[in-house]
């Protein structure tokens, strides 16, 4: 038995981080899961060359033989638009040709939740690929199109 602030969902990584209880669920893919994203937002803030999210960086990074682990939410993986889910099967291809690791998160989990608050896909890289960061950004703010349209 374990105690926790509240009964609500968000209690739940609460709970699951607790040392011991991450002691009796060290060998599941929650407790893997979880060790990967720490590790990941730990080199974002102290190591950002090597951990990137976001398709665009990815892929790059993916394209380069980079990626020790690409991470990617279920939702992405298994959508229902053909060409989205083409494009992530594809990143998770072209990742395992290269010997990385590709982690499926279950966007049940807490764990997925926070990965899909990161666009759904992120990727840790074997070595620092600094140029990834002044790549163009998934969503652009504007789009020539749009500014064409603002001056008519």
């Amino acid at each position: 038995m374990v105690h926790c602030s509240s009964g609500h969902k968000h209690a739940l990584q609460e709970i699951l981080s607790d040392p011991m209880v991450m002691t009796r669920l060290s060998d599941t893919k929650y407790a893997q899961e979880s060790k990967t994203l720490d590790r990941f937002y730990e080199l974002l803030a102290n190591d950002p060359s090597r951990a990137f999210y976001g398709y665009n960086q990815v892929y790059k990074a993916a394209e380069r033989g980079g990626i020790e682990v690409l991470m990617v939410t279920d939702g992405l993986f298994r959508s229902s638009d053909i060409p989205t889910r083409r494009k992530y099967i594809d990143l998770v291809e072209k990742v395992k040709e290269n010997g990385g690791e590709v982690m499926i998160f279950s966007s049940m989990h807490v764990s997925g939740e926070h990965l899909g608050q990161l666009t759904g896909v992120a990727a840790i890289l074997h070595f620092a690929m600094s140029d990834l960061e002044d790549e163009e950004l998934d969503v652009p703010l504007f789009s020539l199109e749009d500014e064409n349209n603002n001056e008519k």
